[in-house]
């Protein structure tokens, strides 16, 4: 009973904390005295080939990421192909419900265990000469074994990925070292989101788009809201107020973002009101009604929440100018069959977003390519983008990166606690 009070009490506080920020970003008429001048950012970061591959191979290849909902896969021997890395990660129920991640490479010969995206079998088998695997990976059996001398089946499995869960969503890292506890890398943002009971939330609709632009270009959109007044000026800056934004910089590379609503104080997303129904999470803070709390988690993970649900936002590399973005909404259970209008009206109002966005990425990276683009000057309110950057080089290691292209580490201090 100690420690859920003490939970209950840090919860509280940090809220409080975060209130207490929206007033002084309210009252401010300058910039925060002893924050330090944010340096300006390198545009080859955004086109230097070498510095993409440092980031791919020493992020990409290592670092815990959400792949895909558990519920895509429910039953013992449902698989999902995971292929955003250009590789194929066969990700499987177990018999005891469990989930194991392997590469889809026959020890063979390379071939792929299975052909669809996705499905259900009892057992994985070569497409090319049928050397046949259990559910766990292990090679069971291999047409013709009197023909191999000293084959050791026991040694020959498939190759392991790195899989775990965490409140609905399915983690790999194909790091070949241990990645480390999955939560502990989560956190605080897992803990802060565990009132939204991920796990207990359905699919509402998904999509994905490739933009022409570096992933950063792409990410670093969803890092702030300055642009709002401009590109948003019809949709999200109605419901949102980016003079009382309230930032904060997590450990590992993590963020938090909230803004203050001008309307649905009570619950909702654009265009919740004059709804008859808007789906209510109750088990969230009264300031996840009243404000957009925007979570982004490190490498490629944004997501703004909100009491009826959360969208989630990856980022995935495809090459050094092209990007895919995929989204899926969630949100709880209804009664019916019959989808609530306020999701219809949500995922035409996301798209729209989506789009306003889009307009200016393909662009920036026509300007970052240009070579006129030497520098971005960020202000106090782009400082997310700036941390993410500083993250970006502590994982690439910055005795690797070029002259001109690293960032300073210059707001570890201001790291919450």
């Amino acid at each position: 009973m100690k420690v859920f009070l003490y939970l209950v009490v840090m919860k509280t506080k940090k809220v409080n904390e975060v209130r207490k920020q929206i007033e002084y970003e309210y009252a401010r008429n300058a910039y925060p005295d002893g924050f330090p001048k944010i340096p300006d950012i390198s545009g080859k970061r955004y086109t230097d080939k070498d510095f993409f591959d440092l980031e791919f191979e020493k992020i990409f290849l290592k670092s815990w990421l959400m792949v895909f909902r558990e519920n895509e896969i429910p039953n013992p021997g449902d698989f999902k192909i995971f292929d955003k890395l250009q590789r194929d990660i066969l990700i499987v129920r177990q018999n005891d419900y469990s989930i194991k991640a392997f590469y889809n490479t026959c020890s063979h010969r390379g071939a792929p265990v299975v052909r669809e995206k996705k499905g259900s079998t009892k057992l994985l088998k070569c497409q090319y000469h049928s050397w046949a695997y259990e559910l766990d990976g292990s090679l069971l059996r291999v047409p013709d074994e009197r023909d191999f001398l000293e084959l050791d089946l026991s040694c020959r499995g498939l190759k392991n990925v790195h899989c775990d869960t965490w409140d609905g969503w399915i983690y790999v890292s194909l790091s070949k070292e241990d990645p480390g506890s999955l939560i502990d890398f989560l956190d605080p943002v897992a803990s802060e989101m565990k009132c939204f009971n991920s796990s207990e939330l359905i699919t509402i609709w998904q999509n994905s788009t490739i933009v022409k632009a570096n992933w950063k270009t792409c990410l670093d959109a969803f890092m702030e809201v300055y642009h709002s007044p401009t590109i948003h000026r019809e949709t999200v800056n109605i419901l949102l107020d980016g003079n009382g934004m309230a930032a904060g910089l997590l450990k590992n590379g993590h963020s938090r973002m909230v803004t203050p609503k001008r309307i649905n104080l009570d619950g909702g997303m654009l265009g919740a009101e004059g709804q008859e129904f808007v789906p209510f999470i109750d088990t969230c803070d009264s300031i996840h009604a009243e404000t957009n709390v925007a979570y982004a988690i490190f490498p490629n993970f944004i997501t703004p929440t909100d009491t009826s649900g959360y969208v989630a936002i990856l980022f995935w590399p495809r090459s050094l100018r092209e990007t895919e973005i995929e989204y899926l909404q969630l949100g709880p259970k209804w009664k019916g069959n019959e989808k609530p209008q306020y999701w219809v009206d949500q995922e035409t109002s996301f798209y729209s977003i989506m789009e306003e966005d889009f307009k200016n990425l393909e662009p920036m990276q026509k300007s970052h390519d240009s070579g006129v683009f030497e520098s971005m000057p960020l202000n106090y309110q782009e400082r997310r983008i700036y941390y993410y950057h500083q993250t970006v080089d502590d994982w690439v290691g910055r005795e690797n990166i070029k002259n001109g292209l690293m960032t300073e580490d210059i707001l570890s201090p201001y790291i919450e606690d």
